[in-house]
Formats: structure tokens, C-alpha cells, sequence
């Protein structure tokens, strides 16, 4: 089943990756929630904005960030996605809340990765089967590069900022070091969609475990609602009020898309592994981000993984890019240096 998703992947391979990356993660996670900073709250500091102004500032963005205007769309709708026809032809639906202008923010910065990604690939292979990705995990790794990797930076910070006042005529004054510390926020949250970039994993590898169980047969249905609650108050220190809070928020399963949670793991160890070979390719990630450099950033990806479409699988694209396989480490070392610098751990 996970093949289907991520050719090549498997058990194996997971566990081996979660050998050290589950305590990492819930090591990390504890110590921030030993401190107990109520200082660091979901991100509640961007003026609140009507759709057609979050729209805008979405495009102000997207068009420095180099989503290509020519082929390409923004549109508001119930749920984020992307409609990529062709490299020609990308259409990025996007979702807003007038409380929380960062909902919208960050979800347009994942589907324009996306959208970036299908635009870059090489038109010569349009009318073949490879024009496109080549696989779930290494599309969801470039959004998740460009939600994260690049959206919750202090460099983005910076950019962002200066962005926010030009776009708003002066009227919009933000602090860079505080927009920074209220997007890496770690939260005690039950539900997936709504967490933070260091206890996300943490949601997915609860569904991976219980997926691999139920398949196995260590695990019935009729058992779901009881260890799902269990283990998120194991490894999250919360449980979910009711079902539709806890086992049933996700459609994954019910739809039978068994083996497709895993994917997101492999996205996000691979947009850090691919961020440590931009650093070392390009110069200072964080300081291209501040400068709005964004060219040198999709000219590198480009080269090395977006023109290529699906011509080779994601484990030779993120080799030959980064110069080794797949690994957990970037993502750890990642991890440990963002939420040691803004919890001063």
C-alpha cells in the first residue's frame, strides 16, 4: 500500500527513519512544554482582512515568491489545492479565515510551491506520461518547503514584514521577531490541519502506527477510538474531546487511501534535506529569504528537481540534488536549531 503512494517505500524504511526521529520529536516537544510560554500564542498579530484583501495579498506575494501570473491562477475556495492541467496551465484554489489572515497565508504558500513545481517542469515532455511529478511525497515535500522551510524563517519574517507595510500603503507595521516567534509556536492541539511544524509529525506518525496495526492484524476497527485517544495523550498530552475531534477527522481512511499518511513524512524530511543542499549550493537560505531572492532559490530547484518531472523517482531526484539519501537527520538538526533560537532552550 505505501508503494502506491511513494514507490520504493516501506515499512522498513519508516521505521527506520522513526528509530530516532520519535524520541527527537517528543523530546523536544516535552521540553517546550515544561516551559509553559503563554507569551507564544497561534499567530494572532496580522490585521484581520476580508477575502478579496487576503486575495490580493496572496498575488503580491505569489507574484515575488515566482508563481508565474502568465500560467497561472488564484482563486478562493472551500479547501487549498492545486489543478495543474500542464506546466501551462496551474490553478491554485485557496481557503481564508477573516480571523486568522496566517490560514490563508500559509496555505497559498504550500499550494504555490506545489504550483511552482508544475510550472517549472521542462516543456519537452508535455504529451508524455512524465510531465508531472513523480510522486506524492516529493510534490507535498516542495509545498511543505515553501509553507515551512521558507514561510516559518526568520528570514521570511523579515521579508514578509517589509512586504506587509508596502502592500498595505504603511498602514500594516509588524514586528519581523515577533511575527517569527508566534508562527513557530508549539501548541497542544488534537487536530492535525491545526498543528504546529514540530508536533505535525507527531499527528501523522499516531496514524501510521495504527494503520500498520490495523493491516496487520494486531489492531480491529471497533479498537480505533481507544487507541487513537490513547496514544495522542501519550504523545501530544491531550485527548480529543469526541471522535469526529479525534479518529474521524481525517478522510483518509474512510476514503481508503491506507498508506498515503506516511508520505507526509518523507515531504518533510525531504524539503530540510533539500533546504541544507540550497544552503550549501546557493549561500545562506535564510539570507536569500530576507533579500526576496527567491530566483536562486527556484533556479536551483529547478535545475535539480523541477524540470525533470517524472523521468526519475524521488529517492534518485533527492540523491543526485543533495549528494545522499533520504535521511532524518537535516530535518532533526532543522528542528533542534528553530526551537532552540525562539524558545532560548
Amino acid at each position: 500500500l505505501l508503494n502506491y503512494y511513494e514507490p520504493g517505500l516501506t515499512t522498513e524504511t519508516i521505521d527506520n527513519y522513526l528509530a530516532k526521529l520519535k524520541p527527537f520529536l517528543m523530546n523536544l516537544y516535552n521540553q517546550i512544554q515544561q516551559l509553559n510560554r503563554s507569551s507564544l500564542s497561534p499567530c494572532e498579530i496580522l490585521p484581520v482582512m476580508d477575502g478579496s484583501s487576503q486575495k490580493a495579498l496572496w498575488e503580491h506575494l505569489l507574484k515575488k515568491m515566482g508563481f508565474s501570473f502568465h500560467t497561472g491562477r488564484v482563486d478562493i475556495g472551500s479547501h487549498p489545492t492545486v489543478l495543474a492541467n500542464s506546466p501551462d496551465d496551474v490553478r491554485i484554489v485557496n481557503a481564508y479565515r477573516e480571523d486568522n489572515t496566517v490560514f490563508g497565508l500559509f496555505n497559498v504558500m504550500h499550494s504555490a510551491g506545489k504550483g511552482i513545481y508544475q510550472q517549472s517542469i521542462s516543456k519537452d515532455l508535455l504529451g508524455t506520461f512524465l510531465a508531472k511529478v513523480p510522486s506524492f511525497a516529493l510534490e507535498e515535500g516542495i509545498g511543505r518547503f515553501y509553507e515551512n522551510i521558507i514561510g516559518r524563517s526568520k528570514g521570511f519574517a523579515e521579508f514578509f514584514t517589509r512586504e506587509l507595510s508596502v502592500f498595505s500603503g504603511g498602514s500594516h507595521l509588524l514586528s519581523a521577531q515577533r511575527f517569527y516567534e508566534d508562527v513557530n509556536a508549539v501548541t497542544q492541539a488534537p487536530i492535525r490541519l491545526q498543528a504546529d511544524e514540530l508536533t505535525y509529525l507527531l499527528h501523522v506518525i499516531i496514524r501510521y502506527e495504527i494503520e500498520r496495526d490495523l493491516i496487520n492484524d494486531r489492531l480491529k476497527v471497533s479498537d480505533l477510538p481507544e487507541v487513537w485517544n490513547q496514544k495522542y495523550q501519550e504523545m501530544l498530552g491531550c485527548t480529543p474531546a469526541n471522535d469526529g475531534e479525534g479518529v474521524l477527522q481525517d478522510i483518509h481512511w474512510a476514503a481508503g487511501y491506507v498508506g498515503y499518511f506516511p508520505t507526509y513524512l518523507v515531504a518533510n524530511l525531504a524539503a530540510a534535506q533539500l533546504a541544507t543542499a540550497i544552503d550549501t549550493s546557493c549561500g545562506h537560505l535564510d539570507d536569500l529569504i530576507a533579500k526576496g531572492d527567491f530566483a536562486a532559490i527556484n533556479q536551483w530547484l529547478k535545475e535539480n528537481i523541477f524540470t525533470y518531472g517524472a523521468q526519475y523517482s524521488t529517492s534518485q531526484l533527492l540523491k543526485s540534488a543533495s549528494g545522499s539519501s533520504l535521511s532524518s537527520q537535516p530535518y532533526m538538526d532543522y528542528l533542534q536549531k528553530k526551537y532552540t533560537e525562539v524558545y532560548k532552550l
